[in-house]
């Protein structure tokens, strides 16, 4: 068993915890912030994944941090520009997305080989229902961080059809789709 196997596995044995903390406790604490629910907060937005993703990141991420390295103590914070975690000596991209797309949005940084890509999806009131959780060496696939965009300082990746063996899947399945994989989210 490999070192990101040995993540997977962890990631997997702490998902429902996870989710249950974020839906039960993270949520409702921004909601306490923000002074209204989740709903009355994103009603007029137009780019609710986007306003979505701002807020949940950390405390999605925090969350899932904490819960991983109880169980796999090397897996450690290490943020850096193009890094997040560090598990041995491999560095680990953290990604999140909360969009029904096929890609994820980064800033124009360059970005360690292994990324931990997580995509959600949220009911109407805001809890996480939905889950994809992938892990992949950018040096094995032929996807690959899109150029940056001059006025945002964002790129995109997605994965190819090719790619699709060469993706760890976590929670969820990926499917050929004309060009590009489409990640497939499972109920949490």
């Amino acid at each position: 068993m490999t070192t990101l196997d040995n993540l997977a596995g962890a990631i997997r044995t702490v998902l429902p915890e996870v989710i249950k903390e974020i839906n039960e406790q993270r949520i409702p604490a921004l909601e306490q912030a923000w002074g209204r629910s989740f709903a009355d907060e994103l009603a007029n937005e137009n780019q609710v994944t986007v306003e979505i993703a701002k807020n949940y990141a950390r405390p999605v991420n925090n969350t899932f941090y904490q819960h991983i390295n109880r169980v796999l103590p090397e897996f450690q914070e290490h943020t850096t520009d193009g890094s997040d975690y560090v598990l041995g000596s491999i560095l680990i991209e953290d990604k999140n997305s909360f969009s029904s797309g096929n890609g994820w949005v980064g800033n124009g940084f360059n970005k360690t080989p292994v990324h931990l890509l997580k995509k959600f999806e949220v009911n109407e009131n805001g809890r996480i229902t939905k889950a994809f959780i992938a892990i992949v060496d950018l040096s094995k696939t032929q996807g690959a961080w899109s150029d940056r965009q001059i006025n945002t300082n964002r790129s995109v990746i997605q994965f190819l059809n090719e790619d699709i063996d060469n993706i760890k899947l976590v929670v969820g399945d990926i499917r050929p789709a004309r060009k590009y994989a489409k990640p497939v989210m499972e109920t949490v």
